[in-house]
């Protein structure tokens, strides 16, 4: 099986530069910080982020054009506090005046005020791709985020439920791929106590 493929941090980096619209930097932003499916960010809706508590709560919906949620059991994500304030600045600076419950809507294209779908992230992510020269999709931000987690040590399980994984087994299958370099570093930690006991 192909392993995923994962960003580094400044590609993710010159993604972001390179939206010119803060509704777009902020699903980045999103995409790469949750692990969110595509689906599941264009679901969102304005009562699902608690901006005070730093969470976003990700509820099983459809929204009206077509982008859907392939998981059905809600859950909760803790994000950083400079991904609320992203969504702080969007909302005074792009939407104040949109009447929506979701989050992310058209605001150059009609539709005006309709829910972004599937095609409308398209429609974002081939001119990054062509401004920034990175093979990037939705998903590859997913990889991304689930692949930084465990090179920091997070624990599978950690992983599986922040990522909204049913099984186990998928997470540890999917996302487990090391590189030489993290396998060296991870014996170098293992080794540390062991030398400074023989000096």
């Amino acid at each position: 099986k192909r392993e995923p493929r994962a960003l580094m941090a400044d590609q993710v980096q010159q993604l972001v530069d390179a939206c010119s619209r803060l509704r777009d930097k902020f699903l980045i932003c999103l995409l790469y910080e949750t692990g969110m499916r595509i689906g599941q960010a264009l679901g969102l809706q304005h009562q699902d982020i608690e901006s005070r508590e730093k969470l976003i709560h990700i509820v099983p919906r459809d929204n009206p054009h077509g982008a859907r949620s392939k998981n059905r059991a809600p859950q909760t994500i803790h994000v950083s506090a400079s991904l609320i304030r992203l969504y702080a600045e969007y909302l005074v600076a792009e939407i104040q005046d949109v009447v929506s419950d979701y989050v992310f809507v058209n605001l150059w294209r009609e539709p005006i005020g309709e829910p972004m779908s599937s095609k409308g992230t398209e429609d974002l992510f081939r001119p990054l791709r062509r401004k920034t020269g990175i093979e990037v999709h939705p998903h590859l931000l997913r990889h991304t985020h689930a692949t930084e987690l465990i090179r920091s040590g997070w624990s599978a399980a950690y992983v599986q439920r922040r990522l909204g994984h049913s099984s186990i087994q998928t997470t540890i299958n999917t996302y487990t791929h090391l590189t030489d370099e993290d396998l060296k570093k991870a014996y170098e930690a293992f080794l540390a106590p062991k030398e400074a006991d023989h000096e």
